[in-house]
C-alpha cells in the first residue's frame, strides 16, 4: 500500500522530489552523526576520567608503601593530595582491611564510604555508584595486613561537560536542518536544469521552429547523451519535414500552371454558342472543381511558405484594428448576400508584431470560415482588444453558426481536416481544409497563439493572441463598434 507521502512526492516536480529526498538523507545522516559523536564523546570523557583516577590511585599506593607504617604521615600525604585535587571534585577514602576508617576527605560521599573492603580490591577496579565513580585498590603491608584506598570523582562534572558538548551539537544540527533544504533545493535545481532546458525546448518545437536544439554542456554525462540523442532525432525530423514541405511546394507549383490553363479552356468552352445546356452545366461543374483545386494549390504554396523555418519572415508593427476593419469591409458584400450580420468592435489602434500580408490572410481566412459555417440570419463578430498588461493584442472572431463537435476540435488545425461538410453554408460548399492550418502557421510565425472553442448549435469562437509591437494604452470603456454590416 502506498503512503500519502509517496503519492504526494509522485505528484510533485522532479526538483521538489530530489530536494525532499536529499534533505531527508542528509538530516538522517546528521542525526546519526550527532548520536555517534555524543556516544564517542561520552566514552572519551569517561575513559580520560578513569585513566586519571587510576593514575592517582597508583600515586597514593606508592605513597602508602613509602610511608608505611606511619599512618599519620600517610594521612598527611593523602590530605595534601586531596586538597590539590579538590577543584576537580575528587575524593579519597582510606581504610584498613578489617573495615576500620583511617581517613577520608571532606567530599567523600556516604554511598562510597559505606561499602566494606573486598578481596576484589587486589586489582584496580572501576566502580560506579549513583553519580559517583571511583577506583578501589588493595595495598599490601609488610606486616601481612593491607590498606584499602578509594579515589573517585563526581560524574556530574563529566555530565555537565557532555551536556555542553550536546548543546553545541544541537545548535549545529539546527543550523544544518535549516540549511539542508535550501542547499538541497539549489543542488536539485542545478541537477535538473538540463531536464528543464529539454522541456522548454520541447514545448517550443513546432513545424515552424524545427531549428531549435538542446544545449550540450560537454560534461559527457547521461543528460548530455540524452540531449545529443534528442538533437539527432530533431535533425532527422527537420530533414523529413523539409523534404515534405519542399515536395508539397513543388507539387503545388507544378499544378498551378495546368490548372490555370484548364480553367481558361473551360471558360472558353462554356462561352461557345454551340454548347448545349447539359454540356454547359457539366463544364461549369468541372470548372468549379478546377477552381477548387487551384485554390488548394495556392493554399499549399502559402502553407509551405509560412511553415518554412529557413525562409526569413519580415515581421514588423501592424495595426490589427485597421486590418480587421478592412477585412470586414471586404466581406460585407458576401455577408449581406448570405443574410449574415457582420460587425467589428475594435480599439482605435492595436499595434501587434507580425507580417502584414500574413495577418491580413489570417483574418480573411477566419472570416471566410465563419461566414461559410453561419446560416442565414446568423451573425459574425470581430473584436480586437489590446492588453497592456500582457503586452499582447487579442483578435477574436465569433459566430453563432452550427458549431463544431468536441471530438473534432482537437483536429481542426490539421491539414486537410474537415469536420463536417454539411456545416458549410457557402455557395460552393467546397473547402480545402487548409484555412485554419495556414492561420495557425501565421500566428506561430509571428510569435503568437491561436485557439478555438465551439459548441454544437451555439457557435464557434477563434482567439488569436499576437505580441504587441509598441506600448499599448488601455482600450476606452464602452468602445462603440467601429463598423457593422447587416
Amino acid at each position: 500500500m502506498r503512503s500519502p507521502l509517496t503519492d504526494s512526492l509522485r505528484s510533485t516536480s522532479l526538483r521538489t522530489r530530489l530536494t525532499v529526498l536529499n534533505a531527508a538523507v542528509v538530516l538522517l545522516m546528521t542525526v546519526a552523526t550527532l548520536l555517534a559523536v555524543r556516544f564517542a564523546a561520552r566514552n572519551a570523557l569517561y575513559d580520560d576520567a578513569d585513566a586519571e583516577l587510576i593514575a592517582a590511585s597508583r600515586e597514593v599506593a606508592l605513597a602508602v608503601h613509602d610511608l608505611d607504617p606511619d599512618e599519620a604521615a600517610i594521612v598527611a600525604e593523602l590530605r595534601r593530595k586531596a586538597q590539590s585535587q579538590q577543584p576537580r571534585g575528587w575524593f579519597l577514602h582510606f581504610l584498613t582491611e578489617d573495615g576500620r576508617l583511617v581517613w577520608k576527605s571532606d567530599g567523600c560521599p556516604d554511598e562510597v564510604a559505606s561499602f566494606p573492603p573486598s578481596r576484589l580490591d587486589r586489582v584496580e577496579n572501576i566502580v560506579q555508584v549513583g553519580p559517583f565513580r571511583y577506583v578501589r585498590q588493595r595495598i599490601a603491608r609488610t606486616n601481612g595486613t593491607a590498606y584499602h584506598i578509594r579515589v573517585g570523582t563526581y560524574t556530574k562534572l563529566l555530565d555537565e561537560n557532555l551536556a555542553q558538548l550536546l548543546r553545541i551539537l544541537l545548535a549545529v544540527g539546527v543550523v544544518l536542518s535549516m540549511a539542508t533544504p535550501m542547499v538541497a533545493y539549489w543542488l536539485a535545481g542545478r541537477a535538473t536544469r538540463p531536464v528543464a532546458n529539454i522541456l522548454r525546448t520541447a514545448e517550443r518545437l513546432s513545424p515552424t521552429r524545427l531549428g531549435d536544439r538542446l544545449p550540450v554542456r560537454g560534461t559527457r554525462d547521461e543528460l548530455d547523451q540524452l540531449s545529443s540523442t534528442i538533437n539527432g532525432l530533431l535533425d532527422s525530423v527537420a530533414r523529413h519535414v523539409e523534404r515534405q514541405e519542399q515536395f508539397v511546394a513543388d507539387a503545388a507549383h507544378e499544378l498551378r500552371g495546368p490548372l490555370a490553363a484548364l480553367q481558361s479552356s473551360l471558360e472558353v468552352a462554356i462561352a461557345q454558342e454551340d454548347t448545349t445546356p447539359d454540356q454547359a452545366d457539366l463544364l461549369a461543374d468541372i470548372l468549379e472543381a478546377a477552381r477548387h483545386l487551384s485554390k488548394v494549390a495556392n493554399d499549399l504554396l502559402i502553407l509551405a511558405e509560412t511553415s518554412d523555418a529557413s525562409r526569413p519572415v519580415d515581421l514588423g508593427p501592424i495595426d490589427v484594428t485597421a486590418v480587421a476593419r478592412q477585412a470586414v469591409g471586404m466581406f460585407s458584400g458576401v455577408a449581406e448576400e448570405q443574410g449574415v450580420a457582420l460587425s467589428c468592435e475594435a480599439a482605435e489602434a492595436a499595434m501587434a508584431c507580425g507580417n502584414p500580408v500574413g495577418i491580413r490572410r489570417l483574418i480573411s481566412n477566419l472570416l471566410d470560415n465563419a461566414l461559410r459555417f453561419t446560416p442565414r440570419g446568423g451573425s459574425v463578430e470581430v473584436r480586437v482588444t489590446p492588453n497592456p498588461v500582457t503586452r499582447s493584442v487579442t483578435l477574436v472572431v465569433r459566430d453563432n453558426g452550427a458549431g463544431i463537435a468536441s471530438h473534432h476540435l482537437a483536429h481542426v488545425f490539421d491539414r486537410f481536416y474537415k469536420a463536417d461538410a454539411a456545416r458549410t453554408h457557402g455557395s460552393s460548399g467546397r473547402s480545402g481544409g487548409l484555412g485554419l492550418s495556414i492561420c495557425r502557421s501565421i500566428a506561430e510565425t509571428a510569435g503568437g497563439t491561436i485557439a478555438i472553442t465551439s459548441q454544437v448549435g451555439t457557435g464557434t469562437t477563434v482567439t488569436v493572441t499576437l505580441p504587441a509591437a509598441a506600448p499599448l494604452s488601455p482600450a476606452p470603456p464602452n468602445t462603440p463598434p467601429s463598423a457593422a454590416f447587416a
